[in-house]
């Protein structure tokens, strides 16, 4: 049970660390501080860091902590 809470942590903590910068980024845009090209980097990012809270959830569904591929004995 400690394991999946730790890779669901993971997986907020992902959400944040990836979502502040894409909502940062956009305002910037939206401001016009930046140009508009940055959404290309922009969706990499999204789409990696989407890709990352997808495998925490599965760990913490399955109960697997973050550093490890299987559950513990």
């Amino acid at each position: 049970m400690w394991d999946g809470l730790l890779s669901l942590g993971a997986a907020l903590a992902t959400i944040a660390i990836v979502g502040v910068p894409l909502w940062g980024s956009h305002q910037a845009i939206t401001y016009g501080i930046i140009p508009a090209w940055a959404y290309a980097p922009m969706a990499g990012l999204l789409v990696v860091g989407g890709i990352m809270v997808i495998a925490f959830l599965r760990k913490a569904s399955g109960g697997v902590a973050p550093l490890r591929d299987r559950r513990r004995r």
